[in-house]
């Protein structure tokens, strides 16, 4: 609570705006360290931005060029650039017996395929059964040889029904199915989930009513209740080929087959698919580099300083927005580890890919180059020859990816078969063979970690692993998830409490004075009231 003063009864002069007079240059200590804090949280907010940037210029690239793909369970997984999908196009002259698509991997050409039989699984089917039938309290049976016992047990007796929980309940790659018609019955149809001539059902009944077995037919070959799957038959460009699956790759092209019939295949590279990426991949690193170099040539208004609640209300509403545009203005003007980034970005771009099997291990050779130099720009945006790029991509399109996208790896080391081992963390310093985009997004998650030990994750550590799983381990284990920022945040704090204590007891102390003064007044009004009263007698 704060005390009750009534000051200047004796004065007549008003002790409380003297008083706040003196303590607002006293407070003038406290508002600079308010403003350089809020500086501090602007400076935060930006670098967490562009950090944001970074992240999100890394997973959408390698998601549009195909180098991530996301698994059922929203999992994102790496490919290799020598898995991609679209750098040759295979078509299908008639889908209805085959569908096709093409890795980079496949071979251009015309191929005949001729589908004599598609794969089937094995499968057993009961004749009718009402719904009401039961096969005894407990039924115990396997679905083939070797296989884990199978256990139905019901009170009120077992029915196809249980029967057919308990085999998809067991997981053990054969589905039950048992409907019923319109008058209660109905069939067991048991399907295994694999295909081709390795896929069998074989039943035998542990314990329990042999009517259950009994509601299938023996197998006239094997004497058992049992079936064999069956593989697709087919013939490509005249030669028999037999397949467990329907979905099989041959020479690079992926082919379902979906029908008995003969079709044509087509593989041609995919110049023009290619190209668009290859451009839409350049678009987007122009932008990257425009902001980025936005952000550190941006001017910084070292008079326009961040407004206090009392400017604020004294202010008009546009004239707080205009202010505070200026005041935020180049938050990251002229930052080192920006410029460290586009630096090395830069200097990477026309470095020779060590190591390559294509044709191409510079990236001019595929009509690529930076930007022409002009007064005020920072540089290192990319220019495409369209022309020159199609004809790399027409001679050689596994090598246009190969110089974009290869993997690093250890130049010194080898793996026990002699081979290269290859990058994996993108962190080794012996890494000297990286293709030339692979290389920029190393440079990027760099700078990201910089600017994580300067400024921390922000709301975006799920973000920033996504783009690297690890990338937060130096972070936590090095600075104990605390950014330099952090740090001086906390410091300005605590300088801002200690002022603002001693600013209660300065205040305290003028209040002391002037009430001093007042009653040193009063004493010497009494005092003189008293004489001017003895000089009256």
């Amino acid at each position: 609570m704060s005390n009750l003063r009534i000051s200047g009864l004796a004065s007549g002069m008003d002790t409380d705006a003297m008083v706040q007079s003196l303590m607002r240059v006293e407070r003038l200590k406290v508002d600079r360290f308010e403003q350089n804090k809020q500086i501090a949280l602007w400076r935060q907010e930006a670098y967490t931005n562009m950090n944001k940037m970074f992240a999100n210029f890394i997973l959408n690239t390698k998601k549009d060029m195909g180098l991530t793909k996301i698994s059922s369970t929203g999992i994102a997984l790496g490919t290799s650039y020598s898995k991609l999908d679209y750098v040759k196009k295979a078509t299908s002259s008639n889908e209805t017996v085959a569908t096709v698509s093409s890795t980079s991997e496949a071979v251009n050409g015309n191929f005949e395929l001729d589908v004599k039989s598609l794969a089937k699984g094995a499968s057993l089917t009961s004749s009718n059964v009402s719904k009401d039938e039961k096969f005894g309290n407990l039924l115990e049976f396997k679905l083939s040889e070797g296989g884990d016992v199978i256990k139905v047990q019901n009170s009120t007796g077992v029915t196809m029904k249980d029967v057919a929980k308990a085999i998809n309940d067991s997981k053990q790659g054969v589905t039950a199915s048992y409907q019923v018609d319109s008058y209660g019955n109905g069939a067991l149809i048991l399907q295994t989930t694999a295909t081709g001539k390795n896929a069998k059902i074989d039943l035998q009944l542990v314990s329990g009513d042999t009517a259950f077995t009994d509601k299938f037919t023996i197998n006239s070959e094997t004497g058992k209740y049992s079936s064999t799957g069956e593989d697709a038959h087919i013939k490509f460009n005249g030669v028999d080929m037999w397949y467990n699956s329907n979905n099989i790759n041959l020479n690079g092209v992926n082919i379902e087959l979906k029908d008995v019939g003969k079709v044509n295949v087509k593989v041609d590279t995919n110049v023009e698919g290619i190209m668009d990426k290859v451009k839409k991949l350049i678009a987007d690193y122009n932008e990257l580099v425009d902001k980025a170099s936005m952000a550190v040539n941006e001017k910084r208004y070292e008079s326009y300083k961040p407004l206090s609640m009392e400017e604020k209300k004294a202010m008009h509403e546009d004239d707080v927005k205009l202010w505070e545009e200026k005041a935020r203005s180049g938050m990251l003007s002229k930052d080192e580890t920006i410029q460290r980034v586009l630096q090395n970005v830069r200097a990477d771009l026309y470095k020779t890919v060590e190591g390559v099997a294509g044709k191409f291990n510079h990236i001019t050779q595929i009509g690529i180059t930076t930007e022409r130099y002009a007064r005020g720009a920072t540089g290192g945006k990319l220019e495409i020859d369209e022309e020159k790029l199609r004809k790399a991509i027409m001679e050689d399109p596994e090598g246009v990816m190969e110089l974009l996208f290869k993997e690093g790896k250890y130049k010194d080391q080898k793996d026990s078969k002699g081979n290269p081992i290859e990058d994996i963390a993108g962190d080794n310093k012996k890494f000297t063979t990286k293709g030339v985009f692979t290389g920029i997004y190393d440079n990027l998650i760099s700078g990201m970690k910089s600017i994580i030990d300067k400024s921390g994750p922000g709301q975006d550590a799920d973000l920033l692993r996504n783009v690297k799983s690890n990338i937060l381990i130096d972070f936590v284990t090095n600075k104990s998830s605390i950014s330099d920022i952090d740090k001086e945040v906390r410091d300005m704090n605590k300088r801002i409490d200690d002022l603002n204590d001693m600013l209660v007891r300065k205040e305290n102390a003028y209040y002391s004075k002037f009430g001093q003064m007042e009653k040193m007044l009063q004493q010497m009004y009494s005092q003189s009231n008293w004489l001017s009263q003895q000089t009256m007698r």
